[in-house]
């Protein structure tokens, strides 16, 4: 004899595997979203961990502070990084400096060929000797002056013989010296008027010069920054454009370290802490020292880290940038 049921129950049983299946690939796809989470979580460094004083140690291989910041993925990078290029085109003339070598600022590095700059400043010079030499040069005014004086004086004594004999030196007469002593005294206008013009060209002449060493100067490049040339492009006899690389020089002292911190947690209040670098496999006492120089506002959307920089004191550059370690934000 057949067993009846009632008719929801085979509806039950006809939506139960689709319901099954549904649940089975949600459950998939939350499985796979999870996994690419953490693929983009473990491909950053490492975030920032508070520890307790016993989970860390000093520089002496004590115990750090209580609450200290332990990064134990930072890396060191570089400052100071000047990639010189040549401040005009020209023909490398030579190259002062070999890989290497160590430089302070405005040390000669390389110097383009500077023929025609070297006669176009002589030709300057040339100039301006002969602008200081007109400018200096007062004869006209001595001889306007002195004019003046004879003819102020043949004035003085026609109005004297006027004085003692009436009528000695005409109406006309007297007219035609005083003219002359007023030409005189313009004639002294005119000769300070061209010595302040001549004054003026010396002056440009002057600026003129200036250029000229400026434009030689720019033949000679040199290094902006005191450091290690670290690379050098080009050769003696080589034509170099304007712009184009020449030699680079950096600096290791200062020193930079980079990393990563938990930016729900830290923030840019801990700009100008102090921090301690010591890098991987060093030996005790060979940690840096420094402070934290900039916390970036940016959060990272997965993983909510941000970047941390602090900037250490290197003396004799015992660390090179590129090295690993720990850094310690006390």
């Amino acid at each position: 004899m057949s067993r009846s049921f009632p008719p929801t129950v085979f509806v039950r049983s006809a939506l139960l595997p689709a319901a099954l299946g549904l649940a089975t690939v949600a459950g998939l796809l939350s499985i796979e979203v999870a996994a690419q989470d953490q693929d983009a979580a473990e491909a950053l460094p490492a975030a920032v961990e508070k520890v307790s004083g016993e989970d860390a140690n000093g520089d002496d291989g004590g115990p750090a502070a209580a609450g200290t910041l332990i990064v134990s993925d930072a890396q060191t990078s570089l400052i100071q990084n000047a990639l010189i290029a040549a401040p005009l085109s020209g023909v490398v003339a030579t190259v002062n400096v070999s890989e290497g070598g160590k430089v302070n600022t405005n040390t000669p590095l390389a110097r383009l060929r500077s023929d025609v700059a070297e006669k176009e400043l002589v030709a300057a010079k040339a100039a301006l000797d002969a602008a200081k030499l007109k400018s200096e040069n007062d004869v006209n005014l001595r001889f306007a002056k002195r004019t003046l004086q004879v003819r102020q004086h043949e004035l003085e004594q026609s109005q004297l013989a006027n004085q003692l004999y009436a009528g000695a030196v005409s109406e006309m007469e007297l007219r035609e010296v005083q003219l002359k002593v007023e030409q005189a005294a313009l004639a002294i206008e005119q000769a300070e008027h061209e010595q302040l013009i001549a004054a003026a060209a010396a002056v440009e002449k002057q600026a003129a010069v200036d250029v000229a060493k400026t434009m030689l100067n720019r033949h000679t490049i040199r290094a902006g920054i005191k450091g290690i040339v670290a690379e050098i492009t080009v050769q003696p006899g080589e034509w170099v454009e304007t712009g184009k690389p020449m030699i680079r020089v950096i600096s290791l002292d200062p020193i930079r370290v980079e990393c990563f911190v938990d930016g729900r947690r830290h923030g840019p209040e801990l700009v100008g802490h102090a921090v301690r670098f010591i890098p991987t496999g060093a030996a005790a006492g060979a940690s840096l020292r420094g402070k934290v120089s900039y916390v970036s506002p940016e959060l990272h959307p997965v993983t909510g880290q941000v970047r941390l920089w602090a900037t250490l004191a290197n003396p004799n550059a015992k660390i090179g940038a590129g090295a690993s370690g720990t850094l310690v934000v006390e």
